[in-house]
């Protein structure tokens, strides 16, 4: 049976998205496109039975779960929390550089927040907000929820609750964990079984010509 059923979005396009430009926790905001495919969330979500909302407090994670939920039949009853442990990692100096300049870093950046520091944070949310917040009080009917992050933090919880053993997915049900702008992860909470993945940065609700971008896009960061 059906407990809970979790959603975790990554936030829409941004124009330091577009332009490969590392945003960590810089508080970039979603351009036209970003706003277009939040909107294009909205039927995805209007027959969920929404009751609890989680969004990074950064401006592009916040407005796209706004622009989600301010038409949705339940708007009146969803809790929208802004979580500042949903923020995408601070990068320190690579914050506002190109994607390349990752690439070529040499050292360690003292004023980046460490990768066991963040999936400290990120595991940490997971473990008390969703498994203790959500499947602690019994209820008739599932509860489903909505969380909007970033890509970095979306990619890397996940891959932790796989190998930490938190949740479970199928062999090679993920052979490319690149998280794209507004994507849809999907993870289910069952009675009496471990938590499963369903679906891993999922973008098949999004329109022709948003994906034709993405894949221009992703050619461009290959260097192709």
């Amino acid at each position: 049976m059906l407990i809970a059923r979790v959603y975790i979005l990554r936030h829409g396009e941004t124009d330091e998205n577009r332009a490969h430009i590392i945003q960590g926790q810089r508080d970039t905001l979603l351009n036209e496109a970003g706003k277009r495919q939040a909107a294009m969330a909205i039927d995805v979500f209007r027959d969920v039975n929404l009751d609890i909302a989680f969004t990074s407090d950064l401006q592009r994670a916040a407005d796209t779960a706004e622009i989600i939920l301010k038409t949705h039949p339940r708007r009146d009853q969803i809790t929208l929390i802004k979580e500042k442990r949903l923020r995408e990692r601070c990068l320190g100096r690579l914050e506002g550089k190109h994607l390349s300049e990752r690439r070529n870093q040499t050292g360690v950046d003292e004023m980046a927040e460490s990768v066991a520091s963040f999936l400290d944070r990120a595991l940490s949310w997971w473990d008390t907000d969703i498994v203790e917040g959500l499947t602690g009080t019994p209820r008739k009917v599932p509860r489903e929820v909505l969380v909007v992050s970033h890509g970095g933090f979306i990619s890397s919880l996940v891959r932790n609750l796989i190998s930490s053993g938190r949740i479970e997915a199928e062999p090679e049900q993920v052979t490319n964990w690149t998280c794209f702008n507004l994507s849809i992860t999907t993870i289910d909470f069952e009675e009496g079984i471990k938590p499963r993945l369903v679906s891993y940065s999922n973008i098949s609700h999004l329109e022709a010509e948003e994906l034709v971008q993405y894949n221009a896009d992703v050619l461009k960061a290959a260097g192709f």
